[in-house]
């Protein structure tokens, strides 16, 4: 029975470069898998409209998405039959969705309030505040501010250690990604990535899966663990994520899109699976 392979990656800093949010240095692996009809799923922290703009650059329109750290999964209406709990429309089905944009406001607020400190994240940062930490263009940054399920959070100390004693109280999670922390529902990429690969077990045209999975961040690891071949990405800086580990874990010598083509390359290249 022939193997099917499944794709999972994270992307600031992972597929896209870091500054530029270029895919460039990834495109002859972007183009074997194409060939290979093998599904790339993007998961990310990233908004709904700024993952359908990535999967419209990529050639990926049609295929499932992460949104916010795994607040959501999207797909087009009846791609995993045979999942329940979906909520449709008329362009997706969603699934898993978290916490509203506008619950995790109100909580901020009960939380600021109570520690009588002020927590920075997109919900009460200035455009340019954001601007200036992302480096996003503005029609880019417009997308990003479109949240539904999650705010980030600028690391600052005391608004870290405030979260980690709030959040597990009003169900939710601070994630850390690699320029925000990320405050939503009690959810995460590996929630998101083990309903995928069982949506997927379940089409008859999906009998024999092995799943990769790529990311160079900490929130990353919930994905990693999910997988087969889980691989983590060099960061912008040269290091690699050390905080936490996962078991068969492939480290890429290279940096961001550059770890990512060689990565791939190397496990679809000869030798590259022990099958």
């Amino acid at each position: 029975m022939d193997t099917r392979y499944i794709i999972f990656s994270d992307l600031d800093g992972t597929l896209l470069d870091y500054s530029t949010y270029s895919f460039e240095a990834a495109i002859p692996a972007l183009n074997l898998i194409r060939e290979k009809n093998i599904p790339l799923i993007l998961v990310s922290s990233k908004t709904r409209e700024e993952l359908e703009s990535f999967q419209k650059k990529l050639k990926l329109t049609g295929l499932p998405f992460v949104v916010e750290n795994g607040s959501a999964i999207f797909t087009l209406p009846g791609y995993f039959p045979n999942l329940a709990d979906r909520e449709t429309t008329d362009k997706y089905d969603s699934f898993l969705p978290g916490k509203t944009y506008e619950e995790l406001k109100r909580i901020l607020a009960d939380i600021a309030s109570k520690y009588e400190y002020k927590i920075k994240g997109f919900h009460n940062a200035s455009r340019e505040e954001i601007r200036r930490a992302t480096s996003l263009k503005p029609h880019d940054l417009e997308r990003a501010l479109k949240r539904g399920y999650s705010i980030p959070i600028f690391f600052d100390d005391r608004s870290e250690e405030i979260l980690i004693r709030e959040a597990p109280a009003y169900g939710l999670r601070l994630l850390y990604g690699g320029r925000f922390m990320h405050l939503l529902g009690d959810l995460d990429k590996g929630t998101a990535t083990r309903l995928i690969i069982n949506g997927y077990q379940q089409r008859p045209d999906f009998d024999n899966i092995k799943t990769i999975g790529l990311g160079d961040s900490l929130n990353d690891f919930s994905m990693l663990a999910s997988v087969d071949y889980p691989v983590l990405v060099r960061r912008h800086d040269g290091s690699y994520e050390g905080r936490e580990t996962v078991k068969n874990l492939i480290l890429s010598p290279y940096v961001g899109p550059e770890g990512w083509n060689y990565s791939i390359l190397k496990l679809f290249g000869n030798g590259g699976f022990d099958e």
